[in-house]
């Protein structure tokens, strides 16, 4: 691996963790993650010609064959029938290519294979740019929030527009001025990274702040899919953490008097116990943020209340009513003939009158790709889950970071079931990431044998 490709992997991980949406710097019809995507891909293609390391398997990962290659080709074909079929049914080409693009950036796992290791571009190093990255992500949001609450809040309609301006209108703003970007989803993963070190007794300083003002940055992005996966992916590192630690102890009894001894493990237990009461409260706060609008209190006579009593909120929570009609749409889509279940409508089906911007990714997936193409998405997301549980049998518990990025993958599953991140390049990469990672960890289990 020479300086260049390091650089251009460095900036790569860089951009896909800061970048949002990918579109904040265009080249034409191409964006900036697109590019890199391209000279990622080129590079290796390069490195392999150049070695002329055509049969080399030790190089040229588009060769290897084992289960995690051969579960990403089988995804990747389905990419294409699902294309054709969409083109078949009559689906508008332009959302066509759009959706098979997307997803397209699978391709990234065969050099992300060779890269990643211990020789070349280590671990460590992408969980490092991934804090710092949450962290600079936090720090932007929280400054872009409270300008917009306080000094620019008389004359917020011009601040909206030259930060969207700026920003190729990758800011969504709330009703509270507040704002949501799409490295939020990053934020969350170096929160999980952090948090975890912390309750471990192996965190810096970075972890600290990244903990703090990354938990303020999703406090006030109010994206209550945040709150849901924070709860769920804490007590995912709670779950595994006791699972692993008395493993080797028998009785249930003195696996709780075990866990009841363990300062470290009652720590992270009473975390998740309060994380889980508190998610209710910010919930009902983000909602009400969002969606909330006073109205006068109602009376007998349908006059003024004499008492001064308090303004009821009347919430239309219209986020909750479109994701209830994507349900209803896609289930007679789904339902509507055997093809259709097995196989899938194809790239560029319109659900409840849009073919883009679908909230629910799964829901997505199972309308355009039919049930065999969710299986073959959730059997990627098993590859990963079995390659830690092979070392883990063979090897005992895998670190810190590896419990915390099990637990983001578990969160990112839930979480793309409310804000779509799995099946669009920011939340493939990440999986990539962690697939390549896992695949490392059970390489480990023969290199050591």
């Amino acid at each position: 691996m020479n300086k260049f490709e390091k650089w251009l992997l460095t900036v790569f991980f860089i951009e896909l963790f800061v970048g949002g949406g990918g579109r904040l710097i265009d080249f034409g019809v191409l964006s900036i993650r697109q590019v890199l995507f391209l000279l990622v891909v080129a590079t290796f293609l390069f490195r392999i010609i150049k070695t002329r390391a055509f049969f080399d398997k030790k190089v040229n990962t588009f060769l290897l064959f084992d289960r995690t290659a051969i579960a990403i080709y089988m995804l990747m074909g389905w990419f294409v029938v699902s294309a054709v079929i969409g083109a078949i049914n009559g689906n508008a080409l332009s959302v066509i290519v759009m959706d098979f693009l997307r997803v397209a950036f699978f391709a990234l796992y065969f050099p992300l294979a060779y890269y990643i290791s211990k020789d070349r571009y280590e671990k460590e190093t992408i969980i490092t740019i991934l804090k710092y990255s949450s962290l600079g992500v936090a720090v932007f949001t929280i400054v872009i929030s409270l300008l917009g609450k306080t000094v620019f809040s008389s004359n917020f309609a011009s601040y909206y527009y030259f930060l969207n301006d700026v920003m190729n209108d990758d800011l969504f703003f709330r009703p509270s001025h507040s704002v949501f970007y799409k490295s939020h989803f990053f934020v969350l993963m170096g929160v999980f990274l952090s948090l975890n070190a912390l309750l471990s007794r192996k965190h810096s300083k970075l972890d600290i702040a990244n903990v703090v003002l990354g938990l303020i940055s999703i406090v006030w992005s109010e994206t209550r899919g945040f709150l849901l996966a924070l709860m769920f992916g804490i007590m995912f590192i709670v779950f595994l953490d006791v699972k692993t630690f008395t493993d080797a102890i028998r009785g249930l009894k003195n696996k709780f008097l075990t866990v009841v001894q363990s300062k470290v493990m009652m720590r992270k237990i009473a975390v998740s116990l309060m994380i889980v009461a508190a998610v209710p409260f910010m919930y009902k706060y983000m909602t009400i943020e969002r969606f909330g609008q006073d109205v006068a209190a109602p009376t007998e006579e349908g006059t003024e209340s004499s008492k001064g009593d308090k303004a009821e909120q009347e919430i239309n929570d219209v986020s909750v009513n479109a994701r209830l009609d994507f349900i209803l749409a896609s289930k007679d889509l789904v339902f509507k003939s055997v093809p259709a279940f097995v196989v899938g409508s194809g790239y560029g089906t319109e659900i409840a009158g849009r073919d883009t911007g679908i909230e629910m990714s799964f829901l997505d997936i199972l309308v355009e790709q039919g049930i065999i193409g969710l299986a073959l998405w959730l059997y990627v997301c098993f590859i990963l889950y079995y390659n830690y549980h092979m070392y883990y049998v063979k090897k005992g518990v895998p670190d810190t970071n590896d419990v915390s990025l099990l637990a983001c993958i578990a969160a990112l599953g839930l979480l793309t079931n409310i804000n779509p991140f799995i099946n669009n390049p920011l939340g493939i990469g990440f999986l990539l990431i962690v697939l390549v990672l896992s695949k490392r960890k059970a390489e480990s289990i023969k290199t050591t044998a």
